[in-house]
């Protein structure tokens, strides 16, 4: 059995990024896999083959010892499962030039890629993969209801531009009235934090919104005692909403594997969706009218999960 060192945004509280490790168990279930959010040269002991993946972490620098750079040069690399949404850093770069695959989830970068390395071919997000041990609940039961999920890198530091400063706030006011116009018309909300790291957490910004309504209440927050932890949990808990909002690029994608109309409010590309709206300039009136257009639409099919037995078997010819 091969031990493979898997570079990611690991070990943060984020869910999305924990179910990467569930994906990449499940695609390659032979494989022995340690996951980390660094390398040192004590991390590539023992180890032979590195991926890095899966995430949009590929425009900042690695977290890399200058000794281990050098020792990864001379090991099996593979990017797996990668977003590219701007610019690489030129430490990536360096690394994918010698990488023996880079399977990106970002269809229209693959050309971008090419001029890096050949060897690049288009893989869906990995927790698509997931689809066979998702668990769909009943809806709630007590009416029409809604699962929100904010991100707290919109949320300015004291330090930050003005700018963001500014988006913000015009964001918290509309928003803020939505969600009061959601209460106002009988709908039951929960606000639910798929990152709850030490210094990223999305229950930051819920607790922003819920301050600034008219409609004040502290059970609009999702207890972080029941947080899922695996995408059984999740999936659970997601299929019981009716509509999906989200400032996160996974809440997208386990809408999608839920059946679960979903609007996504984008500060990213990665973040569009068939219904999505731009976090900057968003309106309350802009928000209700795209609510309730994709309460009306059906969800879009989602991605085929038996593309994943192709995908892994090119991946293990290559070990």
């Amino acid at each position: 059995m091969k031990k493979i060192l898997v570079y990611g945004w690991y070990a943060h509280g984020n869910i999305g990024d924990n179910l990467f490790i569930e994906a990449f168990q499940h695609i390659f279930p032979d494989i022995e896999f340690v996951f980390t959010d660094h390398i040192d040269l004590v991390s590539l002991d023992n180890i032979d083959v590195v991926f890095f993946g899966g995430g949009s972490f590929l425009l900042e620098k690695p977290i890399i010892s200058d000794t281990a750079f050098q020792e990864l040069k001379s090991k099996k690399i593979f990017y797996i499962g990668v977003g590219v949404e701007g610019e690489i850093h030129p430490d990536h770069k360096d690394l994918m030039f010698n990488a023996l695959m880079i399977a990106t989830r970002s269809p229209n970068q693959i050309d971008n890629l090419k001029l890096i390395n050949k060897n690049v071919i288009y893989i869906p997000d990995l927790i698509y993969s997931l689809q066979s041990q998702v668990k769909l609940s009943p809806k709630l039961n007590y009416g029409r209801s809604v699962l929100i999920m904010p991100n707290i890198s919109v949320v300015p530091r004291r330090s930050d531009p003005h700018w963001k400063h500014a988006s913000w706030a015009y964001f918290k006011s509309e928003f803020a009235q939505f969600l009061d116009y959601l209460i106002d018309d009988e709908y039951h909300i929960n606000l639910f934090p798929m990152c709850k790291g030490i210094s990223l957490d999305d229950d930051w910004a819920s607790a922003e919104l819920v301050s600034h309504m008219n409609n004040r209440n502290c059970y609009y927050i999702h207890p972080a005692c029941n947080r899922p932890q695996n995408i059984k949990e999740i999936t659970s808990l997601v299929s019981r909403y009716d509509v999906v909002i989200t400032q996160r690029f996974h809440g997208i994608v386990l809408a999608q594997i839920t059946n679960v109309p979903c609007l996504s409010i984008s500060h990213h590309d990665k973040i569009k969706s068939e219904h999505s709206i731009s976090y900057y300039g968003l309106s309350k009136d802009k928000l209700i009218r795209e609510f309730h257009n994709t309460i009306k639409s059906k969800v879009a099919l989602v991605e085929n999960s038996t593309t994943f037995l192709a995908f892994s078997k090119q991946v293990v010819d290559l070990l």
